[in-house]
């Protein structure tokens, strides 16, 4: 059974959300009603989705999601009664990944759901390749400082520095970045 975390900032009250979720079937792990446990409250019980109602999105809420987005993902779906076009930019901003601002629907709860879940998994997809990216030119940059230097102190050609470089690496059975890396410190070390 899913588990939920309802977050809930008065006047909002979280009756509607738990009867929808449990209507959908999932568990209500814990209800509060303070954006600056929430962070803790969601490690600890790891929900499969984080509702959150109130009548307008608070800096502690936005701080909450964006800690929440970082430390400890999981879906998140806000009602807002009362959110213009800024608020809800922020909102997403913030690591929501649905903001509704009309307020709770019952009807509309099982599609929103979804969507947030949907999201949530692009969300992480694109994170996970931005990081890869990321670390895959961070190690182009290592090896090309590690060539540099080889081609300079070994009087080697580009293609020659990153053939020795290869050949080191599968000898050490290492990573080719972190070779470069060493290559880098030793290099930094002899000057």
């Amino acid at each position: 059974m899913p588990r939920a975390l309802i977050l809930f900032e008065p006047p909002a009250a979280p009756e509607p959300l738990r009867m929808g979720l449990l209507g959908l079937g999932y568990n209500v792990a814990d209800e509060i009603d303070d954006a600056t446990r929430l962070l803790r409250r969601a490690s600890a019980i790891e929900p499969d989705l984080i509702l959150v109602t109130t009548a307008a999105p608070s800096a502690a809420l936005f701080a909450a999601t964006t800690a929440l987005d970082q430390h400890a993902p999981a879906p998140v779906l806000v009602y807002a009664k009362n959110a213009d076009a800024a608020v809800i930019e922020r909102t997403i901003r913030s690591g929501v990944h649905t903001c509704v601002a009309d307020g709770f629907s019952a009807r509309r709860l099982p599609g929103l759901i979804a969507e947030t879940r949907a999201r949530f998994r692009l969300m992480r997809e694109l994170t996970t390749q931005l990081h890869d990216a990321t670390a895959r030119l961070e190690e182009r940059k290592l090896v090309d400082r590690a060539k540099g230097i080889l081609m300079q102190s070994k009087n080697m050609s580009e293609d020659a520095a990153y053939t020795a470089l290869r050949s080191l690496a599968m000898e050490k059975k290492q990573k080719l970045g972190a070779v470069a890396a060493q290559i880098i410190t030793a290099a930094r070390l002899l000057v």
